[in-house]
């Protein structure tokens, strides 16, 4: 997002810090796997529209300029990364398709996702891909979007991709949007130039700012903080604790969201905490088929949270995180959900954990591999609440893919779509090659939370 003394719209410092560790060797972008009807997407002959789908999303791209923007890094001076258009922007090297090989199940689909997310994205190109899966056993067509993470959070994201989609099968009468012609990169005097006035203008507000009852609570907000990373100590070791490599297993898990609801409210809980106590119960099946079966385990889960508000919708992120303690020893799992339950609701009084400054972010990602904070990932968003079409298709299904880094092998990607609840599982393909069993435990605690008495907590 560009700032208000900026000319340009350049990186945060978040997103700077994305870049950095994509620097290291870790991609940095972000999937979503949507499942249509194919039927409209075919021709009488059953070939894929290829030319008339791509020919819908250059137009609809043009409705979110980002999509048609790169990244341009200026010279030492002129200030962080700016986004520019792209003058060459090509929708064939954006929109793409593969068949999948037989039998073209859902496994086939998981398998060939986590082959086509394992490379980065061209940083001299707009920074996301849309890949069109063809060849399913059941005759739909799956699509595959990349996005890079400096583009936009999760919010933002679904905004981006709900340029490309509608709310009826029949396509409206298309707007007559011109072809955007793009405007040339700045000249490194004028990057050099708005550098200076838009540092001058931070170190302004920061001395307007420096007053001593603000400067008081943000002291007393970060000691907060402190207190609470020192409280949580260390994450324990388990086994899907570990470098993570290039390769990736996909697991999906499908749940009725009114009922999941039905049992948030009934437990005095959120969904999201729904979601936390099956993860644990999944996790627990894990362990025990690796061997271990400590009672009192405890992990620490890294829960993303929105820093925006209601009707921001603009590009880039604005996250912090939750570390939420995650029990993982016997026990029924609506116990483990009330016990989830009291804790977020502990930790949503306080505002969530933030990057910090660029030596903090460096630090960061020296450690990240060995890093003893958290224990897995877990991403919920809330997706569109009715059923959405893609040129003229029904999108089935979505679901966001999340991500692993570091030394964090195991990650949880949620998204709430027309009524249903859909969960993503990502594993290193290395540490987690059992994933699936993760998945059943998931589906399973859900179904005995759905059976089980209610035992509110009110926080």
């Amino acid at each position: 997002m560009a700032e208000e003394w900026s000319r340009f719209e350049r990186l945060s410092p978040l997103d700077v810090g994305n870049l950095r560790v994509e620097d290291h060797g870790v991609p940095m972008h972000v999937a979503a796997l949507v499942v249509v009807d194919g039927t409209p997407l075919r021709d009488a002959a059953g070939r894929l529209r290829l030319a008339e789908i791509r020919e819908h999303v250059e137009r609809r791209a043009r409705r979110a300029p980002r999509l048609r923007q790169r990244l341009h890094r200026p010279s030492p001076g002129a200030g962080p990364p700016v986004w520019v258009d792209d003058s060459r922007f090509d929708i064939s090297y954006h929109v793409r398709t593969r068949a999948l090989p037989a039998p073209g199940d859902e496994a086939t689909l998981l398998r060939t996702c986590a082959e086509l997310d394992e490379p980065r994205l061209d940083r001299s190109r707009p920074l996301w891909e849309l890949w069109l899966l063809t060849d399913r056993d059941d005759e739909t067509v799956a699509m595959l979007l990349r996005l890079h993470h400096v583009v936009a959070d999760g919010i933002a994201a679904l905004e981006l991709f709900g340029a490309l989609l509608d709310t009826a099968a029949v396509l409206p009468d298309e707007d007559t949007l011109p072809v955007p012609a793009p405007a040339p990169v700045p000249s490194v005097r004028a990057l050099v130039r708005d550098n200076l006035r838009r540092r001058s203008a931070a170190a302004r507000r920061r001395i307007r700012a420096v007053r001593p009852a603000a400067a008081a609570r943000r002291g007393a907000l970060r000691m907060r903080q402190l207190r609470e990373l020192a409280r949580h100590g260390k994450a324990p070791r388990v086994p899907f604790d570990g470098p993570v490599g290039p390769h990736r297993r996909l697991s999906l898990v499908r749940c009725d969201l009114a009922e999941v609801r039905r049992v948030a409210h009934a437990h005095g809980a959120t969904v999201n905490d729904v979601v936390l106590a099956a993860v644990a119960a999944g996790l627990r099946r894990l362990l025990e088929a690796r061997g271990i079966h400590d009672p009192d385990l405890i992990l620490t889960v890294s829960v993303a949270a929105s820093l925006r508000t209601t009707d921001d919708r603009s590009p880039g992120n604005r996250v912090g995180i939750l570390l939420v303690p995650l029990p993982v020893g016997p026990g029924p799992v609506a116990a483990r959900l009330v016990a989830v339950a009291r804790e977020t609701a502990r930790l949503r009084r306080e505002p969530p954990l933030q990057p910090g400054g660029r030596l903090l972010q460096r630090w960061t990602v020296w450690v990240m591999r060995r890093q003893r904070l958290v224990n897995l990932f877990v991403s919920n968003l809330v997706g569109p609440p009715v059923p959405l079409y893609f040129a003229g298709a029904r999108i089935l299904e979505m679901f966001q893919i999340g991500v692993v880094q570091g030394n964090v092998g195991l990650g949880v990607g949620v998204l709430s779509y027309a009524g249903r609840l859909n969960i993503d599982l990502i594993a290193d393909a290395v540490l987690v090659p059992d994933l699936e069993i993760v998945a059943a435990g998931f589906a399973a605690a859900v179904d005995e939370l759905c059976a089980a008495p209610s035992a509110r907590f009110d926080p």
